[in-house]
């Protein structure tokens, strides 16, 4: 999917809308159980479109017609306008890191799942090292841009969660050709919520190909742990 900065808050709506429908596709194409674990990290990651994303966006969204401000402040328990512009900063602000940490936490526990129901055993393993072993073996292609569309996600978690520093060694992907540039020491310029939609938007199309490939549907019922 192209990468589209959002003009407004009515736009970043339809972002988040696109990975719900990317979502829904998902789980129909699977045509599993609910109880499967491939199914339940898909509909958590839907389940946070909802709660995590389009809530506080839907709230900004409505915060741009002047009618609709005294029922929110009413709603909000606020006082003034400039109270409810500072609150609904930081809830947007809070709300784009946690619903990309949750996001994250389903696919890679799927992802750790997946891979426990193809050895046998349950492993601990890196993300990194897990992600890459599961996209190895589902034989996606071309390997190491699907496999960049996986880690950027990861990538820019991991910085916002450094208060939006990266710590680690410089490396820019480029996703769909969106450049994605982590530098080392310096703050993350890619985080806004069209990164963070798009991103992982992307992400769900290489997860969609390795969970639809042969290796993973020859698995039969993954339970959820």
């Amino acid at each position: 999917m192209t990468f589209v900065r959002a003009e407004n808050w009515r736009e970043r709506g339809m972002q988040v809308q696109a990975i719900k429908d990317k979502c829904h596709a998902i789980v129909e194409r699977l045509g599993l159980g609910e109880d499967d674990a491939r199914v339940q990290a898909i509909v958590h990651v839907r389940q946070f479109c909802n709660t995590l994303a389009a809530a506080p966006i839907k709230l900004q969204q409505s915060a741009e017609r002047p009618n609709n401000v005294p029922a929110l402040l009413a709603v909000l328990g606020l006082s003034s306008t400039a109270d409810l512009k500072s609150m609904l900063g930081d809830l947007n602000k809070n709300a784009k890191l946690s619903f990309l940490t949750m996001v994250q936490f389903a696919l890679e526990n799927c992802v750790n799942q997946v891979l426990d129901a193809m050895t046998g055993k349950r492993a601990i393993r890196p993300f990194s090292r897990a992600v890459r072993l599961l996209a190895e073996r589902a034989g996606i292609q071309p390997f190491q841009a699907k496999l960049d569309a996986l880690l950027v996600p990861a990538w820019m978690r991991n910085s916002l969660h450094a208060n939006g520093i990266h710590r680690h060694d410089t490396r820019i992907f480029v996703v769909e050709g969106e450049p994605y540039a982590f530098v080392e020491g310096k703050r993350v310029q890619c985080a806004s919520w069209s990164h963070v939609l798009h991103a992982v938007v992307c992400s769900l199309s290489v997860y969609e190909e390795m969970l639809t490939s042969n290796a993973v549907s020859a698995l039969s019922r993954i339970q959820v742990v």
